[in-house]
């Protein structure tokens, strides 16, 4: 409840009852209050249940109707492909980041804010979410805090919410990811002006690294893709190569199941292929049990746009 809002006693009555009937003020109610919140004209309630750090983990900013506030709420991390590749693209994005961790004092020396900001760009299922999950794991390894950002409604609640975040935590680890930034900074879009004083305008913050993805850079405005300090690095992430293939295959079957196939003959026909390709490859061949040929051919005709060939007239006839 805000400070500054004059409250009647109607409305704290209405407020109380909605909060009773929230899950929120239960949990709050159960235990003994240790603190006060203030309001306005020296009136004073009991608070909710306070902690000095969030729990590390992904998170989403969300509104809270009960108490009238942005919340920060912790989602699940579901991950079912992490694994370090033999990319040349992953190994230098994740030294940069972890070098950046380690070197707050250095910046601060220099007079430079701590954050980073970092561009992915390249084809549908290519890898770039996997290297995304892999910065998130190495984050909460750090005690860290990561907010996923998907829409734009988000990045207006994240500029509002910033204030609140570093002034309880303003050292902790933060990484914000920005996927498929083009339907968050394209042209004309209200979100962007938001988005780039976040980057590096008013509402910047420190001790953060930025994550942005996309499929279609071209999209993307100048002031987005070459503009340091609000990305600092971009980085195509290619279709996998051989190296790579053989080594997410590896990763992802047992002993039994790599003496049962052909690896070479995988290799040769999934050139070209992406990682989720290759994921479904071994769906269909090693857990759903159908043959390599039949499954390879599917494959193949993914690629090929999908159109009607049926001749037959299917709507409305016309009367004559």
């Amino acid at each position: 409840m805000s400070i500054n809002r004059i409250i009647t006693k109607d409305h704290l009555l209405e407020r109380v009852l909605d909060l009773e009937e929230s899950e929120s003020f239960e949990r709050a109610h159960s235990e003994n209050p240790t603190q006060w919140s203030v309001l306005k004209n020296e009136e004073y309630a009991a608070a909710y249940p306070t902690i000095s750090a969030i729990p590390s983990g992904l998170y989403e900013i969300a509104w809270n109707d009960a108490i009238s506030a942005h919340t920060l709420k912790k989602q699940p991390i579901i991950v079912d492909e992490l694994y370090e590749l033999p990319s040349p693209e992953l190994k230098s994005i994740l030294d940069d980041i972890e070098s950046f961790w380690d070197r707050r004092e250095i910046y601060k020396q220099y007079n430079f804010v701590h954050k980073r900001g970092i561009l992915l760009y390249g084809d549908p299922g290519c890898g770039k979410s996997g290297i995304i999950q892999l910065c998130v794991k190495k984050l909460i390894d750090r005690e860290g805090i990561i907010i996923n950002l998907k829409e734009e409604d988000d990045v207006k609640a994240f500029s509002e919410f910033i204030p609140a975040i570093r002034k309880i935590e303003p050292h902790r680890p933060l990484i914000v990811i920005l996927e498929d930034i083009d339907s968050l900074a394209g042209e004309d879009r209200y979100s962007t002006t938001k988005l780039l004083n976040i980057l590096d305008g008013i509402k910047q913050i420190e001790n953060v690294v930025y994550i942005a993805t996309t499929n279609y850079p071209e999209k993307l405005q100048e002031r987005i893709t070459n503009r340091p300090s609000r990305f600092d690095r971009r980085y195509e992430v290619a279709m996998p190569s051989r190296e790579i293939r053989e080594a997410y295959i590896n990763s992802k079957l047992n002993a039994a199941d790599l003496e049962r196939i052909e690896i070479k003959d995988w290799l040769d026909l999934t050139d070209g292929m992406s990682l989720s390709h290759l994921k479904e490859l071994i769906i269909s061949v090693i857990v759903l049990d159908k043959s390599f040929k039949e499954s390879i051919q599917n494959l193949s005709d993914l690629k090929k746009k999908p159109k009607i060939s049926s001749s037959s007239n299917v709507g409305f006839k016309t009367s004559k």
